[in-house]
C-alpha cells in the first residue's frame, strides 16, 4: 500500500477552529482574515509532510495487544478498542521542523499573533497528514471486506506516553526524522503517531 501525504492542504476553516473561531457564527474581521490567510500561505510553503507505516497480525487479551513480531502494547482501553481485531497498523507523520523554526523566529521578533496563527496552521497540517494516512488504510481494508477501528495514540487513556519510544521504533519513525525528547515528546513538534486495528466486516 502506497501512502502519500505530500499534497495535503491546510484548511482555512480548520485553522479558524484552532484559533477559537466558530465556523457558523463568529468570524474574524477583514484585516485579521487577510493576516490569517497570509500565514496559512506561508505555512503551506514551509510544511514537508512525511509518513511511515507498519503493520502486523495481532492477538488481543484483556489488557494486552501482542504482535506477531513480539512487540506488545499494554493498555486496557486499546485492547477493548481492538477486540476481535486480527491486524493493526501503526503510523507516524510529521510536517518537518521548518514551520516551528519560523514560529519561534516570529516569537523572538515579538510577532506573537502571527506565531499563534502559524502554530495553529502547523497543527492542522499534522492532523490532516495523519487523517490522510488513516483514510488510505481504511479504504484499502474496506476493499478487502474489513473494517478499521478509531485511531489510538501513545499517551492517550491508559496507554502510557513512555510507550512512545517502542512504538516509534516499530513504525520506523526515525526514517522521517522523528525523535523523542527525554519526556517522550516527539520532535519535530508537529508530529503525530497512532495505531488502528482491523477486523473482518462480519466481526463488527
Amino acid at each position: 500500500m502506497n501512502i502519500n501525504v505530500s499534497n495535503i492542504k491546510i484548511s482555512y476553516d480548520d485553522v479558524l477552529q484552532r484559533l477559537g473561531y466558530l465556523k457558523t457564527s463568529e468570524r474574524p474581521a477583514q484585516n485579521l482574515e487577510i493576516q490569517i490567510k497570509e500565514c496559512i500561505e506561508t505555512a503551506q510553503k514551509l510544511i514537508a509532510p512525511k509518513s511511515v507505516i507498519a503493520f502486523d497480525n495481532i492477538t488481543v487479551s484483556e489488557n494486552l495487544i501482542t504482535f506477531e513480531n513480539g512487540y506488545k502494547i499494554k493498555s486496557l482501553q486499546a485492547a477493548k478498542l481492538f477486540a476481535n481485531c486480527f491486524k493493526a497498523y501503526g503510523t507516524a507523520v510529521t510536517i518537518g521542523a521548518a514551520l516551528e523554526k519560523k514560529r519561534n523566529d516570529l516569537i523572538a521578533q515579538k510577532e506573537t499573533f502571527k506565531a499563534i496563527i502559524l502554530d495553529a496552521a502547523g497543527s492542522v497540517a499534522a492532523e490532516e497528514a495523519v487523517e490522510t494516512v488513516n483514510a488510505q488504510i481504511k479504504e484499502f481494508e474496506e476493499s478487502n471486506n474489513n473494517i478499521t477501528t478509531k485511531r489510538f495514540s501513545p499517551g492517550y487513556g491508559d496507554w502510557k506516553l513512555e510507550a512512545q519510544e517502542d512504538f516509534l521504533k516499530w513504525t520506523g519513525a526515525k526514517q522521517i526524522g522523528i525523535s523523542l525528547t527525554a519526556s517522550f515528546q516527539m520532535q519535530p513538534e508537529k508530529s503525530v503517531s497512532a495505531i488502528v486495528g482491523v477486523r473482518t466486516a462480519n466481526n463488527n
